[in-house]
């Protein structure tokens, strides 16, 4: 009797402690085949199918796929603990949400992907639509509110994305025809350059008149070398630059512009002096040779 008795009170102690461990109604985390898992019981016929074409819409609008499952309580588990343990057995990628509802304690969890939907965003949705859902004891309602929610904030997001993404065109746009411009005005400046080389012009008195002096002396001292072979016109293009070598710097103490002008007049004289005289020594020198 003795054996009986303590066999009795040992498998009493046995049992409350599995009854306490686990509570009535628990399902542990588990893979899920179905999109729409109904554990409780709390879905009819026309619940069902209207979370379904929620679900369905959001998977064909916005490509995620919204797991919605349905139990007594998590057990020993905390709501998000039993989520994301689901998603891990279910195998579930950045495009798969999940909401987890536990009838008996109203107790929920709504897991989602950053990638998917910003964290500010899915708390947004839990506290304004999901839960008050799941308060009103509304499990259906609970369901659509998430796949609609995603919808609408996915949507949003693409077309904040797509904003962005022409914003950014834009400013590209912008910046390539800056650099153009850029780059045609910076070759529009060498060439004014190159050709204040050539005329002789220069920006103050002081680079006009060496300019002015340095090809001066540099033609005259070639038609010195070959005086025989210089034309006249070379010779008078050259006088007529020394002239007004001579007047730019009458007029560098009184007025600079009409020295910058007298100087500049020069420069060019003289360039037309050298190429006078060029041809005419080469000329000169064909002449010899036949």
């Amino acid at each position: 009797m003795r054996t009986v008795r303590l066999s009795g009170v040992v498998l009493t102690i046995l049992t409350a402690g599995l009854l306490w461990t686990t509570p009535a109604g628990a399902q542990p985390p588990s893979k899920l085949t179905d999109h729409i898992t109904d554990s409780s019981g709390v879905l009819t016929g026309s619940d069902r199918a209207t979370v379904s074409s929620a679900i369905d819409r959001l998977s064909s609008d916005r490509h995620i796929q919204l797991w919605v499952i349905y139990v007594d309580n998590f057990s020993r588990f905390k709501p998000e603990n039993w989520a994301n343990q689901t998603r891990s057995a279910s195998g579930m990628g950045d495009h798969d949400a999940l909401l987890a509802v536990a009838t008996n304690t109203k107790l929920y969890s709504f897991s989602v992907s950053p990638k998917t939907l910003a964290p500010a965003e899915a708390n947004s949705l839990q506290s304004t639509q999901i839960e008050p859902a799941v308060n009103a004891k509304n499990w259906s309602g609970a369901a659509v509110a998430a796949a609609d929610g995603l919808d609408k904030s996915a949507k949003s997001a693409s077309s904040s994305k797509r904003t962005w993404l022409l914003i950014a065109v834009g400013v590209a746009a912008v910046v390539v025809v800056f650099i153009v411009v850029l780059l045609v005005y910076r070759r529009h400046r060498r060439r004014g350059a190159q050709q204040v080389s050539i005329d002789g012009s220069g920006n103050s008195l002081g680079q006009a008149l060496s300019t002015a002096d340095s090809r001066l002396r540099q033609i005259s001292d070639y038609a010195a070398r070959h005086r025989e072979s210089v034309g006249a016109e070379a010779q008078n293009r050259l006088e007529e630059a020394k002239r007004h070598l001579a007047a730019a710097h009458g007029k560098e103490s009184t007025n600079e512009s009409e020295a910058i002008a007298y100087a500049n007049r020069a420069s060019t004289l003289a360039a037309e002096a050298q190429k006078l005289a060029n041809a005419d020594v080469l000329g000169a020198h064909r002449t010899r040779g036949r």
